[in-house]
């Protein structure tokens, strides 16, 4: 049975997810069709070599024809689109946002940079998106028609490989595209920390309508004097994702590593957070006098966005602690 899962799962993965699931149950029982009464690990191991290769057969099932690059090219092609576009999309957006804060200034209009940035990343992802999926179509359609055949698809495929295969369930697998959104959040979120003396802070409308910068909500000097440890917490967690990069499966011991660095994170977090200096000293009379109360009650509520900004830290920490140790149980 557990050649009849590894083939399976072989077929099934190269599939759509919303088809995959009753393609498994009609193979396997054609599979079982297949086999006699009393059958041995020999029949099953015939019976698999009579349906071929996996990736063959995973394309007799698909619906759509593909002329342009045939079935033995076809899964490399797929692979390297998923490969090579998210990592590209991924660079142009933080090239994009590095660009538009470090070119910050406090006499800019914040809305006219969001409008500026916002619609310079849409075509700039639309543009490298179309160059990426041209060249890659170019390239394998050159390869197709020279007469490649067997980039990731073994023409000679054999019963045995399937003991090799490794059966993920799809709840306990680590797609790149989650990986890629950990990865660039803590690109940007890096980027925030170092500059948010400049951005994060009270804007005010000029008489033309636009936003201008006109006071900090953090103190940048701060920040500055703890970044050693933010650098840390962030340099832990980019060794967390490139191994979950590695293993694309969640464990028990990847499990406990990021058990080990979430609360490493939470830490210096909360320890960042607490810091009687980080909120800028001249925001509460600022806002008293804005909106006519008394300071010590924008004092009061700023402390009460502080513990509840900890409790949501320390939250969502625990919660993606247990759901790596929920996955790695599957």
């Amino acid at each position: 049975m557990k050649l009849i899962e590894a083939y399976v799962y072989e077929v099934t993965r190269r599939l759509p997810k919303k088809s995959r699931n009753d393609i498994a149950l009609e193979l396997t029982s054609t599979i079982e069709d297949m086999l006699p009464d009393n059958y041995s690990a020999d029949d099953i191991k015939l019976a698999l070599e009579k349906l071929g290769s996996p990736a063959h057969l995973a394309a007799n099932y698909r619906d759509e024809a593909r002329y342009l690059i045939g079935p033995s090219l076809y899964d490399s092609y797929v692979d390297t689109i998923k490969l090579i576009l998210p990592w590209a999309l991924l660079i142009t957006l933080i090239v994009q946002v590095v660009q538009n804060i470090l070119l910050l200034n406090e006499v800019q209009s914040i809305l006219a940079i969001l409008i500026k940035f916002v619609s310079f990343s849409i075509v700039d992802l639309i543009m490298v998106a179309l160059h990426v999926l041209f060249w890659i179509t170019i390239t394998f359609v050159i390869l197709e028609r020279s007469g490649v055949r067997n980039l990731t698809v073994n023409e000679e495929w054999t019963v045995e490989e399937l003991d090799k295969v490794q059966i993920i369930p799809d709840k306990k697998g680590i797609s790149i595209g989650e990986i890629l959104f950990e990865f660039g959040w803590f690109i940007i979120f890096t980027i925030c920390y170092f500059t948010a003396g400049h951005f994060i802070g009270i804007h005010q409308t000029t008489d033309s309508g636009n936003l201008l910068f006109v006071m900090p909500i953090f103190q940048q000097q701060t920040l500055l004097a703890f970044a050693p440890f933010f650098l840390l917490a962030i340099a832990l967690e980019i060794v967390l994702l490139l191994y979950k990069l590695k293993l694309r499966v969640w464990t028990m011991n990847m499990a406990i590593a990021n058990l080990i660095i979430k609360l490493i994170s939470v830490v210096i977090f909360i320890i960042i957070i607490r810091n009687t200096n980080l909120i800028n000293a001249e925001l509460a009379p600022y806002l008293a006098n804005l909106m006519n109360i008394a300071t010590i009650k924008i004092e009061q509520s700023l402390s009460y966005i502080v513990i509840l900004t900890i409790i949501t830290i320390i939250i969502t920490t625990c919660i993606d602690i247990y759901k790596g140790f929920h996955k790695a149980k599957i």
